[in-house]
């Protein structure tokens, strides 16, 4: 339905954010959802917003910092077999570049709703689908998703572990930066 487009990751948000709130308690990360800004226009009497629209465009839906690195990534869910690159904003595209030029950790946790399952996508390897297969891809498909990059559900369920992922997301970037210096 068209009216629900809006919240198709909030399932996925929540359990995040309850993620992450755990995270928090151990002194392990910060990481804050971040709020979309939204221009208030007319309350009624009871205090309840009638009338807003959206200010600007939002950058990612996380943003915080784990052990020092920053962190910011968007959750996107899908019913199908790939994520159709129009899920993926290019704004947010962008906001992920500047993270990742300054050093920080730019990513997008997608859950495969077919099977159930959760990946950390890298900044970089968006930026190959989003960009160098332009018009020959329209989505990242589910082949596409590398097994140390999966994510894994703990506690019964109720916390996605993504920071155990973010060491291989880590060891991948160190081992593309050698990469690219032995061809120069």
């Amino acid at each position: 339905m068209w009216g629900k487009r809006g919240h198709r990751g909030d399932a996925l948000e929540e359990l995040i954010y309850y993620t992450n709130q755990y995270y928090h308690q151990l002194g392990l990360c910060r990481i804050d959802k971040v709020s979309t800004p939204i221009k208030v226009v007319d309350i009624d009497q009871q205090g309840i917003v009638t009338k807003g629209f959206f200010e600007k465009k939002s950058t990612v839906d996380f943003i915080g910092i784990a052990q020092g690195v920053c962190l910011a990534f968007d959750a996107k869910e899908t019913t199908l077999k790939s994520l159709p690159l129009q899920n993926i904003h290019l704004h947010q595209i962008e906001y992920m570049r500047d993270i990742d030029a300054q050093g920080g950790l730019a990513f997008i946790i997608i859950h495969f709703k077919f099977n159930d399952e959760y990946y950390l996508v890298p900044y970089e390897i968006i930026h190959q689908f989003y960009y160098a297969k332009a018009g020959s891809r329209k989505s990242i498909p589910y082949s596409a998703m590398q097994e140390r990059f999966k994510i894994y559900k703990e506690r019964s369920g109720s916390i996605l572990n993504y920071l155990a992922t973010l060491n291989a997301y880590v060891t991948y970037k160190t081992d593309l930066k050698k990469e690219l210096s032995n061809e120069s």
